[in-house]
């Protein structure tokens, strides 16, 4: 009965009228069966949408089938995001389709088996926790970071490498986001405090109460982004992903933004569901992360509402509960008897020997130490060459001790800052560059051609920030040029130009764009444009050895060149053809490098430099290829395809778009069908529309808010029957900005969802986020144009309870009734005046 043989493909048959289309599979991991179902999907659709009813007698008129799945077990195979039971069923359904579609079956079988296979033996990135839990040495500095404690009278041998953990206040908001990951919802939490304050050791507590078959993963190879990045789709359900100092995965430009971007589609991904992210940062990196302008800013919206405090010191009740611990473990009786103002966890992490040990440091020893600090403060990554360290000490050195420096003052030097400080490391630690054990998946690192690297304590880097100020010597810098890692060197050149060491930042910024670093090439030219701005060249450099693979750091070139007058490097760069070698991921970068070419095609004096070639060949490039998990972004592509003229890609990138964009963030698809709307795609925005009002998450009630409009002006009202159909008052998440549900609300009853407006006040006023000053009053503003006085009355009744005792009052008749203040039971406080006081 075999179809698949030579002689022509027959053509596909003819069904006759038929049930709905199958919907499509919604897969989040693994990536193999993401493929699998989307190969499976398309087939299906390629062979005439045929019933479960035909796909089943086709399968059972092969007598050469292996699988003989059952109607049930065909529509799971094609519509359900789980792993397929058996192969021999994957196979006859893949089969049987492929016959109806004329495709090569023989083919798609192949493909078919080899992806199933891939699906069955996914495992996800990380390892499983309990494999961390038997082997403490996995989770400390050499690993996950947690700071082993200091050993007295042999404390370790006794009672194990750390000691008794005392549940703080922190702790218990830990436990709540822990607790929401453990029933199926993703979270995030980062924990913000000072060196050594105890924040990795709290999520590590946090994350030994979650049951087997959990999984761990530290992204940290080659550097922290690039490592997220790589391995960002095989993120598995269930899957604890720990940034420990978050600053090094989210700070690095512009990869910082690209990590905090995945991040955050990962949490709002229901099939990916639970995640649980957990990072720490210290107080100077959150405000940096939160409060800088870059585009996007991702970083800032993955971080908001996500701190957790972790104090410098235990408070009182703290101490006392430390004192009262059953526990003869010598470290904590110390602990407590010996920390000044009660940092108790800095006392156990050493810091006090620690910094004795700085203190006492003197000559090309403290040069040595003075330099590490420099380097991280300045941008160096966490692992220091030693040959930088070595170059730069003597810089560091008054003229008498550089006469007086003897020939072994590196190995004495060096033998100081390592020697262990009462078990704990020392000032300065070697690195292990070999990678990580007994992992199947082990790669082999590339041998450094840097020599020997070493990490600078925690909290002496933390103190070099906030207490050395002064500008590092001619020997750092040149040193730094010369041995610094690679991806540090954009960093350590924008710090060098801000101290005004223009020479330096020069040397640097070169060197970075040599090593490829995508920005550093539009930055030397504009810096030294500045500076030389007769000389050509800088960017004559610029742009014969940027690299291209960034369209983002491209489209920066052309405009800084442009501005520095340098048409004959624009013309330069653009014959290294950078639209053929532009990375596509991000569509939002194309955007830009498609503007910048429009803008260059423009000018009369470059209209010969190829700017319009090279659109045209990055237009038809995006059109085809261009990555579609933002939406936002894909409609800001489409835009400017139509801005530029190129009608033709504009509309294969709609087709491509409504059929394929992720549905994850609504605020995005209601910008997309807009823009597909204004393009006068209205057959585009119409397949969108039905795959959004059928298949989008419901949990964001702002973005959910938002579609309905974009629904209706789209003429797709049938539409938003459908999405009101699945109940989203029922499924929006209360943990969001009150204000988004209150916008809920709202679009509900305008849509004439009575009983789901109703719904959804009566979670509200019981569950409803109250963080919020001014959003809460804008929901009990909602709730009283919905006619909800019950559920606003209810909702007004939390507030005191929740810290928002100015709000209640505020409130009409509260004012006067609470003037004196209430009372726990929540009656008004009876008459008192200051004669009452003791």
């Amino acid at each position: 009965m075999s179809g698949d043989t030579e002689g022509g493909r027959p053509g596909p048959k003819e069904s006759p009228q038929r049930p709905r289309t199958l919907k499509r599979a919604r897969v989040g991991w693994p990536p193999a069966l993401r493929e699998l179902k989307e190969l499976l999907y398309e087939v299906y659709l390629a062979a005439g949408a045929p019933s479960l009813d035909e796909i089943t007698a086709d399968i059972s008129d092969d007598d050469g089938l292996e699988g003989a799945p059952s109607r049930d077990t065909i529509h799971r195979v094609i519509t359900n995001g789980e792993r397929s039971g058996q192969q021999a069923d994957v196979v006859a359904v893949a089969r049987v389709l492929a016959r109806r579609a004329a495709w090569d079956a023989p083919d798609l079988v192949a493909r078919a088996r080899q992806l199933w296979m891939q699906t069955m033996r996914a495992q996800g990135v990380g390892r499983p926790i309990g494999d961390l839990r038997g082997d403490v040495q996995l989770v400390l500095d050499g690993g996950l970071g947690v700071h082993p404690a200091l050993d007295t009278s042999g404390a370790r041998d006794r009672f194990g490498l750390l000691p008794a953990y005392i549940p703080r206040d922190h702790d218990a908001r830990l436990k709540m986001v822990v607790d929401a990951a453990k029933a199926g919802r993703s979270r995030i939490a980062v924990l913000v405090g000072g060196s050594s304050t105890g924040k990795t050791r709290a999520l590590w507590q946090a994350v030994g109460t979650l049951p087997d078959g959990w999984r761990l993963w530290h992204p940290l190879s080659p550097t922290a982004p690039d490592a997220v990045l790589a391995e960002l789709p095989d993120i598995a359900p269930r899957t604890v992903v720990w940034l420990n100092e978050t600053q090094n995965y989210l700070g690095p430009d512009p990869l910082g933004e690209q990590v905090a971007a995945g991040l955050r589609e990962l949490l709002t991904d229901p099939s990916r569901a639970p995640v649980l992210i957990l990072g720490t940062l210290w107080p100077e990196h959150w405000d940096t992360l939160t409060t800088r302008i870059t585009p996007g800013r991702h970083a800032g919206a993955l971080l908001s509402g996500r701190k957790i405090d972790v104090p410098k010191a235990f408070t009182p009740a703290d101490l006392v509960a430390l004192d009262a611990i059953d526990d003869a473990d010598p470290r904590l009786r110390q602990a407590v008897e010996s920390a000044e103002d009660g940092q108790v966890t800095q006392y156990l992490a050493g810091v006090p020997y620690l910094m004795d040990r700085y203190h006492a440091a003197e000559g090309a020893t403290l040069a040595l130490i003075h330099a590490a600090m420099d380097a991280r403060r300045l941008g160096a990554g966490l692992h220091i060459p030693l040959d930088w360290l070595a170059d730069a000490a003597p810089g560091y050195l008054t003229d008498t001790e550089y006469q007086t420096l003897d020939a072994d003052w590196l190995g004495k030097a060096l033998a100081y800052v390592t020697t262990p400080c009462n078990g704990l490391p020392g000032i300065l630690t070697p690195v292990n560059t070999s990678g990580p054990r007994n992992q199947r998946t082990r790669r082999r690192p590339d041998p450094s051609p840097q020599g020997p690297h070493y990490l600078l304590a925690d909290y002496l880097d933390q103190h070099g920030r906030h207490h050395r100020t002064e500008i590092p010597p001619i020997d750092f810098w040149t040193a730094a040029a010369t041995h610094a890692d690679p991806t540090d060197l954009t960093e350590l050149g924008n710090a060098a130009w801000d101290c005004g060491l223009y020479r330096d930042a020069a040397q640097l910024h070169k060197h970075a764009t040599t090593h490829g670093n995508p920005h550093a090439a539009a930055t030397l030219v504009r810096h030294l444009h500045t500076v030389h701005r007769t000389d050509p060249r800088p960017a004559q450099w610029a742009a014969a050895h940027a690299s291209l693979d960034d369209p983002h750091a491209v489209a920066g070139l052309l405009r800084e060149l442009r501005r520095a007058g340098a048409g004959e490097q624009v013309t330069v760069l653009l014959a290294r053809d950078p639209a053929a070698h532009a990375s596509l991921n991000y569509p939002g970068a194309v955007t830009m490098l498609l503007r910048e070419l429009r803008e260059l095609r423009e000018l009369r004096e470059l209209r010969e430099a190829g700017a319009g070639e090279q659109a045209a060949v990055l237009a038809e490039r995006a059109a085809a290829h261009a990555s579609l998990d933002s939406p936002g972004a894909v409609a800001g592509l489409l835009w400017e395809l139509r801005e530029a003229g190129a009608g033709e890609q504009a509309a294969a990138l709609a087709e491509r778009a409504a059929a394929h964009a992720s549905l994850d963030n609504l605020h995005a698809v209601a910008g997309l069908l807009g823009e597909l709307r204004r393009a006068g795609a209205g057959e585009q925005a119409a397949v969108l529309a039905e795959r959004a009002a059928a298949h989008a998450s419901l949990d964001s009630p702002g973005a959910v808010a938002g579609l309905p409009w974009e629904l209706w002006e789209a003429g797709a009202g049938e539409q938003v029957t459908v999405l009101l159909a699945r109940d989203p008052a029922a499924h929006a998440s209360l943990d969001n900005h009150p204000g988004a549900v209150a916008g809920l609300l709202g679009e509900l009853r305008e849509a004439g969802a009575g009983e789901q407006a109703a719904a959804l006040a009566e979670r509200a006023a019981a569950h409803a986020s109250l963080d919020n000053l001014h959003a809460v009053a804008g929901l009990l503003r909602e709730l009283r144009r919905a006619g909800a006085g019950e559920q606003a009355a209810a909702l007004t009744e939390r507030l005191p309870a929740a810290g928002q005792f100015d709000l209640f009052i505020a409130l009409r008749g509260n004012r006067e009734q609470f003037r004196l203040g209430r009372e726990p039971d929540g009656s008004a406080a009876p008459s008192w005046t200051w004669n009452d006081m003791d």
